[in-house]
């Protein structure tokens, strides 16, 4: 394979970064942790537009949430797309945030941790929110991850658990965050996506792989995978090279690199 210049192939593409963070959060990577190089190096690989939740929502401080992106709108500008986030054991104060605040900043959606609540993804407690978000149409962005791992709080977020789920609320859009996360765990999340056309794929996280693009055009089709890169926990240019070194055309990867997700959560046209 002759080796390629990453800069030059970047200049043949927009991004839309569908999974990121701001705030404090735990990080290994090989910079200096702060908002502001987060967003440097957003900009530096050709990041146009951010999902973003902020750690403090998923951590279960919904006010903090608010005020640190109010905070952040004023110091980032509008190139950041917020995600606002449900936690199951404040299901009420949740929904009455999310209804207060979603109008007053560039909203992409709904953010759940399941591990963090420690509450299955098909609970009732989470009903309020599919009921909330079907009606209104809303992206639900869901932390997934394989069941079959050491972490037993992982289970709470076994993304088979939609196919209960979207019995009961077949509209739902969901964005399978990670996709399960583990690579011998993509075929069974890849067989989910291909029976439920409201649910999406982000493969952001430390073990996928070039060709499970291909796989997923293959057998889902080209308009649900996305390009996510779970900053400032992972390094963006793991996740840029996977889907550059992908074997598909560079209209598919426009696809995950921008279009798909900007067609998900409403950003205007698509390339």
């Amino acid at each position: 394979m002759p080796k390629m210049n990453v800069e030059e192939e970047l200049k043949k593409f927009k991004i839309i970064d569908s999974h990121m963070h701001l705030g404090i959060a735990a990080n290994t990577l090989y910079y200096k942790y702060s908002d502001e190089r987060v967003m440097e190096l957003q900009k530096t690989f050709n990041v146009e537009t951010s999902i973003c939740s902020h750690i403090m929502g998923i951590f279960g401080d919904l006010d903090g949430q608010i005020e640190k992106i109010l905070e952040a709108r004023k110091k980032f500008g509008s190139s950041i797309f917020w995600q606002l986030v449900y936690v199951a054991e404040q299901s009420d104060k949740s929904l009455k945030i999310i209804e207060k605040y979603r109008k007053d900043i560039n909203f992409a959606g709904i953010k759940i941790w399941p591990p963090g609540s420690e509450t299955y993804i098909d609970s009732r407690k989470y009903y309020p929110l599919w009921e909330y978000a079907s009606s209104k149409q809303i992206v639900v962005a869901a932390h997934t991850w394989s069941p079959y791992t050491e972490n037993p709080k992982q289970k709470y977020s076994n993304p088979l658990l939609f196919k209960n789920v979207l019995k009961n609320f077949p509209n739902l859009k969901v964005l399978l965050v990670h996709s399960g996360g583990k690579t011998d765990f993509y075929d069974e999340v890849i067989d989910l996506v291909k029976d439920h056309e409201t649910l999406y794929m982000d493969f952001s996280g430390d073990c996928f792989y070039p060709p499970v693009f291909k796989k997923v055009l293959n057998r889902v089709g080209r308009g649900r995978s996305l390009f996510g890169t779970d900053m400032p926990m992972m390094d963006i240019r793991y996740h840029i090279s996977n889907v550059l070194l992908s074997d598909i055309d560079d209209s598919a990867k426009a696809d995950v690199f921008y279009n798909n997700a900007a067609e998900l959560f409403k950003l205007g046209e698509v390339n």
